[in-house]
């Protein structure tokens, strides 16, 4: 099973990618028109339980860890609007992926936290 399939939520994919996890990943993202953002992230790694990723907006930042070689992947919402970065520090021990893609959802398939720049409160 891959772990972005699932969700039922009928995402739009706009870009995807794989790195290293030796490597600093930091993605700068367009972000317009009227459906949400969702970055779906997950990490297969040898010698490392969780990456850091960092998402930012403007002067919001949060971080989150990133669980690695769980089933499903992580998923981060994001409003439409300006640029957002993404940012995944480097490991130095340690071998892996960090895979990722940004796909578009309709509002009303945004799950949790509306915003997970500007964070959400438990």
């Amino acid at each position: 099973m891959d772990a972005y399939d699932g969700d039922g939520s009928h995402p739009e994919l706009v870009d995807s990618a794989t790195s290293y996890i030796t490597g600093k990943l930091h993605k700068n993202f367009q972000a317009p028109g009227k459906r949400w953002y969702r970055l779906d992230i997950t990490c297969d790694t040898r010698g490392v339980k969780e990456l850091t990723l960092t998402l930012s907006r403007g002067s919001e930042e949060q971080a989150y860890a990133i669980g690695c070689g769980d089933t499903e992947a992580d998923q981060f919402n994001i409003p439409p609007g300006d640029t957002f970065t993404a940012q995944v520090d480097a490991v130095k021990d340690g071998t892996g992926l960090v895979k990722w893609r940004l796909n578009t959802v309709a509002r009303e398939n945004v799950d949790g936290c509306d915003d997970d720049i500007d964070g959400c409160d438990g």
